[in-house]
């Protein structure tokens, strides 16, 4: 029975929340405030992403992160596999509640389904550079 090395599970956890903050952040610059920006203008509503809001996101990547690496790391099969399985998880427990806020605000499902897919991408994005920072590296020849 191996023991999880709790040093490499942050640090991929940190890699984890890094790239996820990443990917979102650049769709969010490339479109998705534009987005975000019209379907809130339509419905005459306030953005609900105030720099509050996305600053204790990005806080609350951090430990998500951690959780799936921990996952990750306490799996027998390869890395990768569990790391998407975390991540389809997540997805849906990230996905229904905001689709089900947003359609009670009348937001288009165009945004729903943008922000929906900016974040699987961004979580699969995450997961994968979290595993392949896990992943054991043979030195010198030795298997």
């Amino acid at each position: 029975m191996s023991s999880t090395n709790w040093r490499r599970v942050v640090a991929s956890g940190a890699l984890w929340a890094l790239v996820y903050n990443l990917v979102w952040g650049l769709a969010w610059f490339a479109f998705m405030r534009t987005e975000w920006h019209r379907a809130v203008a339509v419905i005459r509503q306030p953005s609900p992403w105030t720099a509050e809001v996305w600053f204790l996101w990005v806080v609350l990547t951090a430990p998500m992160g951690v959780a799936i690496m921990a996952y990750t790391a306490g799996r027998a099969r390869p890395a990768n596999a569990a790391a998407v399985t975390a991540t389809a998880v997540l997805w849906l427990l990230l996905t229904v509640p905001m689709g089900v806020y947003s359609l009670s605000q009348s937001l288009p499902m165009r945004v729903i389904a943008l922000d929906s897919s900016v974040n699987l991408v961004a979580l699969a994005a995450a997961s994968l550079a979290g595993a392949w920072s896990q992943r054991e590296v043979q030195l010198g020849g030795e298997n």
